[in-house]
Parts: C-alpha cells; structure tokens; sequence
C-alpha cells in the first residue's frame, strides 16, 4: 500500500504529521475492501488532495487536522458502505470551509457531484454583522435545503457529528457543553426520526457524558452494579429459551442495551420511589426469522407471563412513518416485575437499530456494479425521508428569520409520540397533546390557514380537538376562515405556531393591532376584572414593563408573544403603585346571616371595608352586594376571591380596581 501512496500525485514527503495522514488512511482502505483497486486508487488521491489542502493545520487534540475527514470517510464505508464518491466528498467535506479551495475548484477535480454533497455539508461564513445564534440558524437551515435535495448529506453530517463528539475531550469544558448541547436539541433527535439508533444512542450518550460529567459516571456504576436485576433477566432468557426450543421456534434472545441518559432520565422522573433503577423495566428483544414467528413467540410470552394492561402495541401491522416495525409488549413476572420485549425479525432489526442506515447499505450492496447510485424512490423508507426532509424545507418559506426557522424545527424534532392517519392511510407522526389544528399545518399550510371542522374516525370534532394515535382525520376548509391568535393556545408544533404567526404578522398593522386589544378586554372579562382607566394604565405598562409603545404591546399580545396573563399582572401592579382600591360585586342568594359571612371573610384577611352598596329590593331569590375595599397586596385580592367563592350562599363574583373617589352609603 505504501507504493499506492508515494506514485499519488499528491503525496508530499513533508506534510505535517505524514505518518499518522497515512495511518488514517489505510484504516480507510481496510474499511473498504468492496471498492475496486481503482476506485481505492482515487480515495487515496483525495485524502492526499485533503491533507495537502489543510496542511499544517492542527486538532485540539494534536494530531494533523486532515485525520478528522478521512476518519469520517471510515465512518461511512463501515457502517453504510457507501461508494467512492461519498466517501470522496467525507474526505473533503470541511475543504471548501476552511482552505481557499472553491466549490468550482473541486468540481473541476473531482467532479460536480463530489462538490455538491462537500457544499451542502460546509457551513457558511462568519460574518460580524450577525450574531453566532443566527449564524448557526442560518448554516442549519442552508444544511435542511442541501439535505432535501441529496438526502446523503445527512450521513455525511452524520458521521462528522459522531467523529467530533468522539473526540471532544480535547476540547475546553464550555465548548464541550455547546457541542453537546446542541448535539442533544438537533442531531439526536433528526436520528430518532431516521431510524438511526445506533447514532443516536451513541451521541446521547457523549453528549450526557460531556454535559454532566459526574452524573454520567455515577449513572453507568449504578446500572452496571445491579445483581437483582441481573438474576431475573438471567432466569426470563431461561424460561424463554426453553420454552421455544420446545415449540421449535428459531430465535435469538437478547438484553436491550439501556440507554444511560434514558436511565437517568427515568431516576429524576421517580426520584419520589424507593429503588427507581433496581425496580424498573427489564428490556429484552427477540428476533425471529419470519413474521409468523414473531406472533408465535408473542403468544408463548404471554402463555407464560401476565399480560400488562394497554401495554401491547402491534408496529408489524401498523409501522411507523419511518419504517420501524416490531411487537411491543410487557409482561409482568411472579415477582411483579415489568419485562418489556420488542419483538421482530432479523430485517426489521437492522431497520430498527439502523433507519436509513439500513435502507442506504441495503441500497449500495445490491447497486455493487453503480456504487453511487441515488435514486431510492418509491422505496416506503425513502418516501418517508423525502418528505420529512420537504416539509422542514417548507417551513423556512414561512418563518420569518433564520433563528424563527431554526427554534421551529429544533421543536418538532422531539416528542413525536403519537401516530394519526389521513383518510388514504398514510400515516401522519405528531407529538402527544397535538390538534386537528396541528395535523392541518404539517398536510399544508394553506389547509391550516382556511381549516373550518374536521372529523375524526367519521365523527364531527372541532379543530382544537386533540388527537390520539390510530385516528383517521379528515379535513374541511372554508375560504373565508382564517387563523385567529387563540389558535395558538391550541397547538403543540412549531409548524402550526409558525405558520399562524405568518399569516398573523400579513394582516394590516391596524388589524392586528384591534386585534392585541380585543384578546386582552376578552382575558380580563374572563376573570371578573374591569378598569376604570385601562387604555391609560396599558400604556404605562407598555412602555415602563415591556419598554414598547403601546401598539407593539397589542401586535405582541396578537401574536401570543405577550401572553395576556403577563399583562393581567402588569395591570395589577400599576394599580397598586400607590393606594389601591377595589370595587367586588357579589352575587349571593339571599340567606339570613349572608352579609355577615362576606363581612367577616373581608375582615379574616385584614382588609379595610371603605363602604357597601345594598340593592333597594332585598326581596328577591340573589342579590348583589358591592363592597368598596383597600387592599395591600395582589395576593390578598385573590385570596379573598377564592374565600369568597369558597361560601355556599355566594353564586358569582366580578371586581373593578378603582380610584377612592366613588362614595357608597352604608
């Protein structure tokens, strides 16, 4: 191998750090003994071109910076065996960023598509005149267009990701943490959309290891230390074992690797439980050769285990929109403890553990005489990547800046828990919680913006309706409908909010300005409070609480970016800047004693009675009595509030902050 790097035309005796570039390098070569000699020739080529390219230029860590791409490249042929020109374009990937090499230059060297995939991996340049956050919006967002259009950009980023937080030790304790961080919030979960568990269980476990060092290691000794645990998993593989030799049923039996972020995160979630990770779960997974299997097993699991209540879930039947298929279920033990099994054939595990890593493999070993062949479409795995990958594309055509685009996508990357169907069965993946609102904006954002009624399972629902997995939901719009502000109490994903907000921020400035004010009179009405002077007192709590004018305070509360609570608070906090008075109109049934028992609660809280308005005819079935009050505190006028509305005889109760003008007779 030695002659194929000296006869390279861009070897050169005096790169820095040569002999750890070429030790990189033939781990590289060793990686992808499916290549040709020739094709191995070329990759050769390349990762000489890219160590000339960033030549002198050091890790963190020490070593020459050339060995990060080439052992990205490794990454690549390892796990997904791709062909030479994704492995080319890994090599080359932080090129076209860090030298002064152009995208042109590479095409002209190694070919248009090399220099398309190295672009759409490179981040764009710093600039001084936007800040890091918008920068990182922005590359992120650049990154979604270059995916969507060769979704092998992805593993590409991916395998750079993995590399960098491989090797974040070198690195100062905040940048770690940055890197980390953000690692968590975007690369993991874009990973568990994929499908891609291995990535993702690793990079989880870096980024926790990175973020909270000690917790980590503590974590990792307590799930490692666990003899009782051990000994009943040790005696369900015995049980299982030999009850499917029995029925000759061919399968292999295995302990579900636990997660140790996962584990730390169930320890906070049950820190109240004595022994949250001694008692919890038992996770295995029983692979099978056929789908036939894979319910024979069930049954034998369940003939010999408790079934637990709501706890089986049956994926074979019904995948999940990125492809994974399996059987959950759990199954209690005498000892009353929770196995949990995940059940599916050989195929399915390597979708399972590897999402689209498994559809590219599959894809380059079966195209062995066209290594670099893109086309998967039609494939239901590639039809799922292609049109996640366009619907976060769209989304940037209606977030109004980079950093809007960026916090919208970073929330819909997560807790996407529940699974509804559109009315021709395909299936529509949404967090829990979400909306006939929210399924209405990830179809189309047009649908969304005139959505009117909707049926779910064939049954009339509204559209704030919150949805459960396994519905099918059918749309109706109507042209003359449109978004309102409330719809963005109504929602869970940052498409919807997004959109809503778009269309929002459209509407005539006078518009959405009537439209700030209305949501705060209607907020106020809701909780029985009236002011004499609001007009005024929202001015002063525009420009002294939020430091706006008073126009911006209604777009904002429009726009739910100023929620109506925030300025309910405000309000109460200029009206007790100095002496506050209150005016409360109680309706109560007319009882003996009535009077006296809001009296007194007045009087429990210490609150000075300034005088009581008595209606002329004390004859009827409910009166309203008005107390004119002072008060010191917010908190006493809710107190009394929720005393009063505690009283049987009282029937509703409305307030009215006021000067100390008005005079009542006793």
């Amino acid at each position: 191998m030695s002659e194929l790097f000296s006869e390279s035309k861009y070897y050169d005796s005096n790169l820095f750090g040569l002999a750890d570039i070429l030790a990189s390098i033939k781990s590289l070569i060793k990686q992808t003994h499916y290549l040709s000699k020739e094709d191995q020739k070329q990759l050769i080529d390349c990762c000489l071109f890219a160590a000339k390219a960033h030549d002198g230029v050091k890790r963190s860590s020490g070593e020459p910076y050339a060995c990060h791409p080439i052992k990205v490249a490794e990454i690549l042929a390892n796990e997904v065996r791709f062909g030479l020109v994704v492995l080319q374009a890994a090599v080359l990937h932080d090129v076209i960023e860090d030298t002064d090499f152009s995208k042109s230059e590479i095409a002209d060297i190694f070919g248009d598509e090399v220099a398309c995939l190295v672009d759409g991996v490179s981040k764009l340049e710093k600039d001084k005149n936007i800040s890091p956050q918008e920068l990182q919006a922005r590359t992120f967002e650049k990154l979604v267009v270059s995916m969507e259009a060769d979704p092998r950009v992805i593993m590409i980023k991916f395998a750079d990701r993995m590399h960098n937080m491989q090797t974040l030790d070198a690195l100062r304790p905040e940048k770690r943490r940055r890197i980390a961080q953000e690692t968590l919030d975007v690369y993991v979960p874009i990973a568990s959309r994929l499908g891609m568990f291995i990535f993702k269980t690793e990079l989880e476990e870096l980024a926790f290891r990175h973020i909270y060092p000690w917790r980590h290691r503590i974590v990792k000794r307590l799930d490692k230390d666990n003899p009782k645990r051990d000994k009943i998993a040790k005696s369900v593989e015995k049980t299982l074992s030999e009850c499917f030799k029995e029925h000759d049923l061919q399968v292999s039996i295995r302990r579900r690797r636990r997660n140790l972020l996962n584990i730390y995160k169930k320890i906070e979630r049950n820190r109240s439980k004595r022994k949250p990770l001694e008692n919890a779960s038992i996770p295995f997974i029983i692979i099978t050769e056929t789908n036939e299997d894979c319910y024979r097993a069930l049954g034998y699991i369940h003939s010999l285990y408790q079934p637990v209540f709501k706890k089986l879930t049956d994926y074979i039947a019904s995948p999940k929109v990125n492809g994974y298929r399996s059987i959950h279920t759990s199954v209690l033990t005498k000892e009353r403890r929770v196995i949990n099994f995940q059940i599916r054939t050989k195929q399915m595990h390597g979708v399972a553990e590897s999402g689209i890593i498994a559809l590219w493999r599959e894809h380059n070993e079966s195209n062995k005489n066209n290594e670099n062949a893109v086309s998967l479409q039609g494939r239901p795995g590639d039809k799922f990547i292609r049109r996640w990958l366009g619907k976060m594309k769209d989304l940037s055509g209606f977030s109004d800046t980079p950093l809007e685009y960026y916090e919208a996508v970073k929330r819909d990357l997560i807790d996407f828990d529940i699974q509804v169907f559109t009315p021709k069965g395909e299936p529509i993946a949404l967090p829990k919680g979400a909306s006939v609102i929210d399924f209405s904006y990830y179809i189309h954002k047009e649908i969304g913006n005139h959505l009117s009624t909707a049926k779910v399972n064939g049954v009339e629902v509204s559209i704030d309706y919150k949805l459960s997995t396994g519905q099918t939901v059918e749309l109706f719009t109507d042209p003359s409908v449109t978004p309102k502000g409330s719809w963005l109490k109504k929602i869970k994903t940052g498409r919807a909010r997004t959109a809503i907000r778009h269309f929002l921020r459209s509407l005539p400035e006078k518009d959405l300005i009537k439209r700030g004010r209305k949501e705060i009179v209607r907020y106020l009405k809701k909780h029985n409070t009236h002011y004499q002077h609001l007009d005024s007192m929202l001015i002063e709590v525009a420009e002294k609480r939020f430091k706006i004018n008073l126009d911006t305070l209604f777009k904002k509360v429009a726009l739910y970016e100023i929620t109506r609570s925030e300025v309910r608070k405000s309000l109460q906090q200029v009206t007790f800047k100095d002496s506050f008075f209150s005016n409360i109109r109680i309706k109560v049934y007319n009882e003996p004693g009535v009077l006296a028992r809001v009296a007194k609660t007045m009087g429990n809280n210490k609150v000075n009675i300034q005088g009581i308005h008595l209606p002329d005819d004390m004859q009827t079935e409910e009166v309203t009595l008005i107390f004119k009050i002072h008060l010191d505190t917010v908190l006493q006028l809710e107190k009394i509030i929720d005393e009063l509305k505690a009283l049987k005889s009282v029937k509703s109760i409305q307030h009215e902050e006021t000067t100390n003008e008005t005079n009542y007779s006793h």
